[in-house]
């Protein structure tokens, strides 16, 4: 049904594009481990079903499975299918070989310098290669989950007209600048490593379980920071990056949200085609799940969507300044002590109360107030959060 049919009323409009028009693609990465819960040395697996294949790809290391899902609006669908693949994918496995859960990488078969690097597709196997002589390859191999977001082109005309936006792309950058800036909110809600493995550090520098290794610097390679200030601010900085060594290429530009157009590696499509959706790189496999995300987690995602979109526009040194201050708060909370209260308990709680009025005040429905009020209560008891269940059910290793 198209979105301008239902000019109704606004509240009838908004209702119909948190249900409808904003739509979510999952990308799940998961390792293969052997019997003894180590990285498989195995081959990639050339005979999982034709089924699979359109959900299935390779990634950086040969043991690493990538799950790639169609873009649906409904999270019930879409997490209805991504523990389908998952499951059946585990099941044709070698039967010495399953899934890793865990977003940190499994124990080593073999030096970090001998992990077989993926050779498909071609193009990528030498900057891999360079990856790993730059790299150390056990913060290579951790994993997570993606979620590539977007409007539909309904919903998305009506935003710009509504709100007086000029295009696409500046309704897409202050989304983006949004979660970028809250990024630690989701941390605190979704980290889920708060341990490595045994040989994941040469000195482990944490002598306590944390959030999120992942999340913080202790887990990708590299610490370039973006600038959402425009997008030709966005592919300056990561150009300059290059440039100045700091990346090999822009794929390896690991920030929380990165802007895309298509599905196209490079920045500079952007300034052709327009920014397409937005990917969001900051979540940590669910290990107490086969799915690694829930669907009350891409409901979050979609009403914190419509919310940001209605939110007072930064200018260019708000843009900076806030974005720095969130660098520091998502460090600080991904290495907080699990069973302590956030640092910025009061500041979660704030926002997801103005989260709830927006949804009170433009009847956007029951389930997204339950949403609220379920992670509210995550910031309440600290206990009850997705890194201290994980703690308590995931064991060490």
């Amino acid at each position: 049904m198209k979105l301008m049919v239902l000019k109704v009323n606004y509240r009838t409009i908004l209702n119909e594009i948190i249900n409808k028009h904003i739509e979510i693609g999952i990308e799940v990465e998961k390792h293969r481990v052997n019997q003894k819960q180590s990285l498989s040395l195995k081959p990639f697996p050339e005979d999982l079903s034709a089924s699979l294949s359109p959900y299935v790809k390779r990634e950086f290391c040969t043991a690493q499975l990538e799950f790639t899902m169609p873009y649906c609006a409904d999270s019930d669908q879409n997490v209805d299918l991504i523990r389908t693949i998952i499951r059946r994918a585990d099941q044709q496995l070698n039967p010495e070989e399953h899934l890793w859960p865990y977003s940190c990488p499994p124990k080593l078969s073999c030096q970090p310098d001998e992990v077989p690097i993926s050779q498909y597709p071609k193009e990528s196997t030498e900057y891999r290669r360079q990856s790993c002589q730059r790299y150390d390859v056990r913060r290579l191999l951790n994993n997570g989950v993606h979620i590539n977001l977007s409007f539909s082109k309904e919903a998305m005309t009506y935003l710009i007209k509504q709100l007086n936006f000029k295009d696409t792309d500046e309704l897409y950058l202050q989304i983006a600048q949004h979660f970028m800036y809250n990024r630690w909110l989701l941390t605190y809600l979704f980290g889920a490593t708060p341990f490595a493995g045994r040989d994941y550090f040469d000195n482990n520098p944490l002598d306590r379980p944390v959030r999120s290794i992942r999340s913080s610097s202790l887990g990708f390679a590299n610490d370039v920071r973006g600038d959402y200030r425009s997008v030709q601010h966005y592919i300056g900085a990561i150009d300059r990056a290059v440039e100045h060594g700091e990346l090999l290429q822009p794929r390896e530009y690991y920030e929380s949200v990165r802007l895309k157009s298509g599905n196209s590696k490079d920045p500079h499509r952007i300034l052709e085609h327009g920014i397409t959706h937005l990917e969001l790189r900051t979540f940590d496999l669910n290990p107490l799940i086969i799915s690694a995300v829930t669907e009350d987690q891409l409901r979050l995602i979609q009403i914190m969507t419509l919310y940001f979109v209605y939110q007072p526009r930064w200018s260019g040194t708000e843009v900076m300044k806030n974005l720095a201050a969130a660098t520091k708060m998502n460090e600080q909370v991904a290495l907080e002590t699990l069973d302590q209260q956030c640092s910025y308990t009061t500041r979660g709680l704030a926002l997801l109360t103005d989260i709830l009025s927006f949804i009170n005040e433009h009847q956007l429905g029951k389930v997204y107030v339950e949403v609220i009020n379920k992670f509210s209560e995550c910031f309440k008891k600290p206990t009850t959060s997705l890194a201290y269940r994980v703690y308590e059910n995931f064991a060490a290793y």
